[in-house]
């Protein structure tokens, strides 16, 4: 088990606890993923229980969160949307992501005042099923991009970044796909050429540097990887509180898992890793702008061999029973190792903006 060997970024928060109206955002969430989604790690939810899902995750308004102040909003930071996302990972990891794919393109946009120019004006679209921006990374050793899009959406839409790592376009869902490498739910990752999508014209075109200097780039891919980072935690954070509720119901040789050194020994592990993790994550996310890439590529690499660890671990764990597809353990472990890969994907991809950081 690997342990946080990572430095804490500097400086750390004055103090880690959660203001009012944190514990009140983090409780509806937590409130809606136990009621709505983590039923579906047992039951996979039928066309017309996940439309009602996706109309009830509206109202939590993750819109309105994101929407500046002038424009009526909460103007939500990093720290606090990180904390909505990582409590909506209660239940299948990719239902999580399908629920809030927009955020890390919305959350980019309003860095770099284009929230104006969306050809679809109501920000809440994004998050009750009627539209979604798919968002991708390119991949560093070839002329491609990952791209993670719903196939639920009609009006789609991706945001993707020119060869020159300098600006953002956004574009309209292209009748043709890529190649779907994987199937996460209703979600696609797929690997698509930049001469494709380049091809289609832009809705928006994201070029200006915001207000720290930061071009819209490495807003981007700083937004997806946090946004990654607090999936993959959620993910551990769940699956951990899950082993040790099992821990306490399954025996061996007559006695609770728990009671056995060995198994509570691994269950702690999981538990320091997970929870610095977490602690790491918030405190990246709410450092003060600019954040460096350096930090950022520290925190993406570390949630994403953490995430692996923990995933092995659990499954181990749990033995057999997390093997058997449609159980409860099985839907948990499925799909966190392609989060992870893209983590990976993230900080390839931020590796040019490091070394301009230091030119």
């Amino acid at each position: 088990m690997q342990h946080l060997a990572s430095r804490p970024p500097h400086p750390v928060p004055e103090s880690w606890a959660l203001t009012d109206e944190q514990r009140d955002l983090y409780a509806a969430s937590q409130r809606f993923a136990r009621d709505r989604l983590v039923p579906l790690l047992s039951t996979p939810a039928s066309d017309e229980v996940w439309q009602e899902t996706v109309r009830l995750a509206a109202t939590l308004e993750l819109g309105t969160m994101i929407l500046p102040a002038h424009l009526g909003g909460m103007a939500i930071d990093r720290h606090d949307l990180a904390l909505v996302v990582g409590a909506l990972a209660a239940g299948p990891l990719e239902r999580a992501a399908e629920l809030t794919l927009s955020a890390p393109a919305l959350m980019t946009m309003r860095a770099h005042d284009a929230l104006d120019s969306l050809a679809v004006h109501d920000i809440q679209d994004y998050f009750d099923g009627t539209s979604s921006i798919a968002w991708t990374v390119p991949d560093s050793k070839s002329a491609a991009l990952w791209r993670l899009r719903s196939k639920a959406v009609t009006r789609g839409q991706t945001l993707w970044s020119s060869t020159d790592g300098q600006k953002l376009a956004l574009i309209a869902q292209p009748d043709s796909q890529g190649k779907c490498v994987a199937t996460l739910g209703t979600l696609c990752l797929e690997r698509v050429g930049i001469d494709e999508v380049g091809a289609i014209a832009s809705l928006i075109t994201l070029e200006q540097h915001d207000q720290h200097s930061v071009c819209p780039v490495q807003t981007w891919l700083t937004e997806i990887g946090l946004y990654l980072c607090a999936l993959s935690i959620g993910a551990m954070q769940h699956g951990v509180q899950f082993a040790l509720d099992y821990g306490k119901t399954r025996q061996a040789f007559k006695k609770p898992l728990m009671a056995h050194q060995l198994v509570a020994t691994r269950l702690a592990d999981m538990l320091i890793a997970t929870h610095g993790s977490h602690l790491f994550l918030r405190s990246v996310a709410s450092a003060r702008a600019p954040l460096p890439v350096s930090l950022v590529r520290q925190l993406v690499r570390h949630v994403a061999a953490t995430s692996a660890d923990v995933n092995r671990e659990l499954v181990q764990f749990c033995g057999g029973h997390g093997y058997v597809e449609g159980l409860p353990p099985a839907s948990r472990f499925q799909t966190n190792h392609w989060f992870a890969w893209l983590l990976m994907r993230i900080d390839s991809a931020l590796a040019p903006f490091t070394t301009s950081a230091h030119s």
